[in-house]
């Protein structure tokens, strides 16, 4: 009895240990799950607040994100409004440049013409050019032909004053002999043919023939149209039809037909003139 009362009171002890230990564990046990309940509890707070920031901020960048997502939808109509201006600007662009190539074909032809007809200007320039030198030579002829014109009118103006003066006296001359034929009872109608002569004072070949000036004139009766005979001594050397009559020279053309030696300067020549 002793014994087992020992065995008793060992397992009593025993148990009582165990039961201290046990009530010593759940205490501790207790008191850690309030510290992990205080710290999460305190954590759960906390991440509640992060969560209640963390959906303000959501909210925010929801609305945030609407806003430009809104802006991005104008921004889209902007810019397809833009789109469509600027296709409408490309195509009327694209008009203008096809209307711009064609005009540019037209100015390249017409430059084209245009330098074909300054060529054919340049040329017709130059032949401008030449026919104003030309004209201009012609001009210059046909005023010293016009000088010497003049000169030779102001001097057979003067020549003629003296033939008119020359015929004036002649005039007189002959009303004078005819009243004194008459007077001596000579009729002043009669023929009479006096040999007139003179010589060969210039000579001057010409194209086709021979000039010759001789020593009487006018005044000795030689007139236009008429021949002369030409001679050198006893020899017979031609004939000469008369082409200008001065006062006291004139002028002849040799007639080749008639001419039988070579005709020079210092050979006579004479006429039969019908007076009246």
């Amino acid at each position: 009895m002793k014994i087992l009362g020992w065995a008793f009171t060992v397992m009593i002890l025993f148990a009582s240990i165990a039961v201290m230990i046990t009530a010593m564990l759940v205490y501790a046990t207790h008191t850690n799950w309030r510290d992990s309940y205080q710290a999460l509890n305190t954590k759960l707070q906390t991440e509640q607040a992060k969560n209640a920031d963390l959906e303000a901020s959501y909210l925010r960048q929801i609305s945030l994100l609407e806003a430009e997502r809104e802006a991005a939808q104008q921004d889209v109509r902007k810019l397809e409004t833009e789109r469509l201006q600027l296709d409408g600007e490309n195509k009327a662009l694209q008009s203008d440049l096809d209307q711009a190539k064609e005009k540019n074909s037209q100015l390249f032809a017409t430059v084209t013409t245009t330098e074909q007809n300054n060529h054919i200007l340049s040329e017709e320039v130059t032949q401008l050019r030449q026919g104003i030198r030309t004209a201009q030579q012609e001009r210059d002829e046909l005023f010293d032909t016009t000088l010497q014109a003049t000169t030779k009118l102001h001097t057979t103006a003067g020549q003629l004053a003296q033939v008119k003066e020359r015929n004036d006296q002649l005039v007189q001359d002959l009303a004078q002999k005819t009243a004194t034929m008459r007077e001596l009872g000579i009729d002043p109608n009669t023929d009479a043919t006096p040999r007139v002569r003179g010589v060969i004072v210039a000579s001057r070949r010409i194209a086709g023939g021979q000039l010759i000036e001789i020593s009487v004139g006018a005044d000795d009766g030689i007139k236009q149209g008429q021949t002369v005979e030409i001679f050198r001594g006893e020899r017979y050397l031609g004939r000469a039809e008369i082409t200008k009559a001065d006062p006291d020279r004139a002028v002849g053309q040799v007639l080749r037909e008639y001419q039988q030696g070579q005709i020079q300067e210092g050979d006579d020549v004479a006429t039969q003139l019908r007076v009246g």
